[in-house]
């Protein structure tokens, strides 16, 4: 059941990616933006990634981990474990709780996935990857 929850918030974001860019002129801006997830890569600085102004991933952890607001931190699961979260409203939230009146549009995904973390601002229409970096 969590696996089929993961596979349709993944399916949910790939569909809407889709629709946006096909309303725009040229085909291959929208092949491009497809493309985001797995070319653009982000460079982490001091083991932090910048999602946006307010979202950071950690990616020097043994867990998955965020960091948001002004001093508040979300930790799942071990690094090794995949897991999707949804930042929305200032908390994460996992797609199997995910609050009434949710709103894709003003949400962030990231999906920890073991040496990549991967993640898509839909507020910002932005997104791309960073490498997980081990402490070994």
């Amino acid at each position: 059941m969590r696996i089929t929850s993961c596979i349709a918030l993944l399916l949910l974001a790939a569909a809407l990616l889709g629709t946006q860019g096909a309303s725009q002129n040229a085909k291959g801006d929208c092949a491009k933006e497809m493309g985001m997830f797995a070319t653009n890569r982000g460079w982490s600085k001091g083991g932090l990634g910048i999602v946006n102004t307010s979202l950071y991933i950690v990616v020097k952890s043994a867990k998955n981990e965020l960091l948001f607001g002004e001093k508040e931190s979300w930790s799942g699961q071990d690094a090794s474990k995949v897991e999707i979260v949804v930042f929305f409203e200032n908390k994460v939230w996992v797609p199997q709780s995910l609050p009434r009146g949710f709103d894709l549009s003003k949400a962030v995904v990231v999906s920890f996935e073991g040496k990549k973390i991967r993640f898509f601002d839909f507020q910002a229409m932005s997104g791309g990857y960073y490498e997980r970096i081990s402490d070994r």
